[in-house]
């Protein structure tokens, strides 16, 4: 017996590829996805109050935003699991998945599961053309300050305790991560702990990434600008050279041919 066609998604081209999701994936993932990124803007506020808030400590509020975000977590836990078990192709899956993969054990990359849940929304999903490199170019600028947000508050966690710190408080904590990603790198502040060295090297790596791909969608678009130009152009010079001749009518030179 033949099988049925697998069911049509756009890419982030805007073209039209097979879904290599299973029925259960689509399913699943159709009646989770709100529900998770509701979750997944939750789970960044309460680490953001962790990190930023001495009160919940001072107040013994810190224990019950620990627990909805290891509850949260859990359910993350679970969703990647579901999807696995539902999958048909495993390494598609893995591949796929590797945001979800690393947040299950590394905690700071969490936040951004709701970049990616944002992805699975049909608005991310359109035809070609500008409106494609338009949602391109709000996803890579969502994430450039989801990625700035989340790793400023990892250093500033780590780094406001140390001895010999620079990075004293959450507004240092986001101008160093800004000059660190774009390249820049004063050398006013700089990390002192193990953790907020590695931190800080995902930030240089993510600005090379950022900085690659802001820099392959403009020379895109200008590309396609200047074909659209030169396309135009040709085809008004086209239409210029054509001549609509009425029955009997002949051209100066057919009329006046040469000697």
């Amino acid at each position: 017996m033949k099988s049925s066609p697998k069911p049509l998604v756009r890419n982030a081209d805007g073209m039209l590829v097979a879904d290599t999701r299973s029925p259960g994936e689509i399913k699943w993932e159709k009646y989770t996805t709100i529900p998770f990124i509701i979750l997944s803007f939750v789970f960044l506020l309460g680490y953001s109050v962790l990190i930023l808030s001495d009160e919940v400590f001072n107040q013994g509020l810190d224990q019950y935003v620990l627990l909805v975000l290891g509850i949260i977590w859990i359910l993350f836990i679970v969703d990647y699991f579901v999807r696995l078990w539902l999958s048909t192709n495993k390494r598609v899956f893995f591949r796929k998945n590797v945001i979800d993969l690393l947040s299950m054990a590394i905690p700071f990359t969490r936040p951004f599961l709701l970049l990616m849940y944002l992805a699975r929304l049909r608005w991310f999903q359109g035809k070609k053309g500008s409106s494609v490199r338009a949602r391109l170019v709000a996803y890579a600028a969502s994430f450039a300050v989801m990625y700035i947000y989340v790793l400023s508050l990892a250093v500033y966690a780590a780094e406001r305790s140390a001895v010999g710190a620079s990075i004293t408080n959450y507004g240092d904590a986001v101008w160093w991560a800004i000059e660190t990603i774009t390249t820049v790198g004063y050398g006013d502040m700089v990390p002192v702990t193990v953790f907020g060295r590695i931190y800080a090297s995902l930030l240089m790596l993510g600005g090379v990434v950022i900085v690659g791909a802001t820099t392959a969608t403009a020379i895109s678009y200008l590309g396609e600008k200047v074909q659209n130009v030169h396309r135009r152009a040709q085809e008004h010079a086209s239409h210029g050279h054509e001549h609509h001749l009425e029955p009997g009518e002949h051209t100066s030179d057919e009329q006046h041919p040469q000697s």
